[in-house]
């Protein structure tokens, strides 16, 4: 067995909600982000943070809004 299928499945038994998308090993993330909502409906003028709602990569840590903007390619599944 390769490394990196052993490092995959090391990494689902820690994410065991993770999703493969591709290449990668995606799970869900809700994070308090600094500033105002971007949305103008669902923020106001005192706001220091909200919740974001993204997916990250277990393996290669990118972070994206929509799993279509995920790269083609995981850049630690490559390494």
């Amino acid at each position: 067995m390769s490394d990196t299928s052993s490092r995959v499945e090391t990494l689902s038994d820690r994410h065991p909600d993770a999703e493969r998308v591709g290449s990668h090993l995606v799970i869900d993330k809700t994070d308090w982000v600094p500033g105002q909502n971007p949305d103008p409906h669902r923020g106001h003028p005192e706001q220091t943070e909200y919740l974001e709602h993204f997916y990250r990569c277990t393996l290669c840590g990118v972070e994206v809004l929509q799993k279509r903007d995920l790269p083609e390619t995981c850049e630690e599944v490559n390494r």
